[in-house]
C-alpha cells in the first residue's frame, strides 16, 4: 500500500512544480535570446536556431532548477540539516553559492539539452572557465536574495521588492497573536541563555505549519509570535483558524526533543481577530512594513484574556464569522468580553479542536 504524502509534503510538491514552470519560462527566454544572437548569415535561420535553442534552454534550466529547488525545499528542511542554522549568514551564503554554482557548472558541462538535440558544444579550458564564472554571478545573486528573504519573510520581502506598500492603504487582515505558555517560569528555571534557546526552538518548530497555512510572520515580540493574513488568504481553507492547531501539533510531535533538551514540553495559547488596518512602509536606514489599527491592540488584549477565561485559543466573533467553522473545530460562546484598555466589550469564542487534549493554560 502506497503511503499518502503529508500535507506539508504536498504543499512543497506544489511549490516545486511552480518553480519548475518558472524555470522553464526563464530557460525558454534565455534560449530565445541565444537563438536570436546566433542566427544570421553563415548560420542557421532564425526559426531553425530558435527551434534548437529554446528546447535546450528549457531542458538545462529544468535540470538546474530541479536540483537547487530539491535541496532547498526537501533536503535542507530535514532535522539532520539544522546545523546550518547555527552558521553565520556569510558562511551559509558562501557555502550555498559554491554548491549551487557547482550544480549549474555540472549542467553546463554535461549539456543535457544539447545532448538530447545532438548539438553538443565543445568547451576549452578558457571558455569553460569564463562560462563557470559567469554562472556564479547569477547564482550568488539568487542565493543572496533567498537569504535576505529568509530574514524578513518571503512575502514581506516580495512586497518590499515590488513596492506594494510604498503608499499606505487600508486592508482587512487577520491577526493571530501566539504566546508561549509559562515562558516566565521557564526562563527563571533555565536562565537567560537557555530560555533564549528554548524560544528559538519553539519558533523554529512552528515555522513550517505557519508557512503551510500561508501565514506571514509579522514579528516576534519576546515570547510571542504575531502572524497575519489578508482576509482572502486567511479565509481560504480556514487557514487563519487552523494555523494555531497546526502549530500545537508540530510542538506535540517534537515534545520528546523539548523534554530531553529543556525538561519541559512547549505549549501555546493564542487569539485571533479580524479588522481593518493601515499598511505601509516606514523607515529609511531599515525599511519595514507596519500595520496600524485597533485590531492589533484588540488581538493582544484577547490573547491576555486567555489566562482569565481558562481557554487556550480565543477568536473574536468577527473573525469566526468571516473564516467559518470547519467540522473539526468546536466553539464555546464567551459572550461580550470586557478587555483592559478598551471601552467597548468584544464578542468572543473559545475555540477548540475536536481531537486536541483540553488543558487549562497556566500563566
Amino acid at each position: 500500500m502506497i503511503a499518502t504524502p503529508s500535507a506539508v509534503t504536498r504543499e512543497r510538491l506544489r511549490r516545486f512544480v511552480r518553480i519548475m514552470r518558472i524555470a522553464a519560462l526563464i530557460g525558454a527566454g534565455v534560449g530565445a535570446v541565444i537563438g536570436g544572437a546566433t542566427a544570421g548569415p553563415g548560420a542557421p535561420s532564425l526559426l531553425v536556431s530558435l527551434l534548437i535553442s529554446i528546447p535546450i534552454g528549457v531542458i538545462d534550466a529544468l535540470f538546474t532548477a530541479s536540483s537547487i529547488a530539491g535541496i532547498e525545499m526537501f533536503l535542507l528542511r530535514r532535522a539532520s540539516m539544522r546545523w546550518l542554522d547555527a552558521l553565520p549568514f556569510a558562511a551559509v551564503f558562501i557555502l550555498k553559492t559554491l554548491v549551487y554554482g557547482a550544480i549549474a557548472g555540472a549542467v553546463l558541462a554535461g549539456q543535457p539539452g544539447e545532448r538530447l538535440l545532438g548539438v553538443v558544444n565543445v568547451y576549452n579550458a578558457r571558455t569553460g572557465l569564463i562560462a563557470v564564472c559567469l554562472l556564479l554571478v547569477p547564482v550568488a545573486v539568487l542565493v543572496m536574495v533567498f537569504q535576505a528573504a529568509g530574514l524578513v519573510g518571503y512575502r514581506t520581502f516580495m512586497a518590499l521588492l515590488l513596492g506594494k506598500y510604498r503608499r499606505p492603504y487600508a486592508e482587512r487582515r487577520f491577526f493571530l497573536f501566539v504566546d508561549v505558555v509559562g515562558s516566565t517560569a521557564i526562563a527563571e528555571r533555565l536562565g537567560a541563555l537557555e530560555a533564549h534557546r528554548f524560544l528559538a526552538a519553539v519558533f523554529s518548530a512552528v515555522a513550517e505549519p505557519i508557512e503551510l497555512c500561508r501565514g506571514e510572520i509579522y514579528q516576534y515580540v519576546g515570547d510571542e509570535i504575531v502572524v497575519t493574513w489578508v482576509e482572502a488568504d486567511g479565509v481560504a481553507d480556514a487557514r487563519a483558524l487552523r494555523c494555531f492547531f497546526a502549530m500545537r501539533a508540530a510542538l506535540a510531535a517534537d515534545a520528546s526533543r523539548f523534554v530531553q533538551r529543556f525538561g519541559v514540553q512547549a505549549e501555546l495559547r493564542a487569539a485571533l481577530h479580524l479588522g481593518e488596518v493601515i499598511a505601509g512602509e516606514v523607515g529609511q536606514v531599515r525599511r519595514a512594513i507596519v500595520f496600524h489599527g485597533d485590531v492589533m491592540n484588540t488581538t493582544g488584549r484577547l490573547e491576555q484574556a486567555t489566562r482569565e477565561v481558562g481557554c487556550f485559543f480565543i477568536a473574536s466573533a468577527e473573525a469566526l464569522a468571516s473564516v467559518g467553522r470547519p467540522p473539526e473545530i468546536r466553539t464555546h460562546d464567551l459572550g461580550a468580553l470586557a478587555l483592559r484598555g478598551r471601552v467597548e466589550p468584544i464578542h468572543a469564542f473559545c475555540v477548540e479542536h475536536s481531537v486536541s487534549e483540553q488543558l487549562s493554560p497556566r500563566s
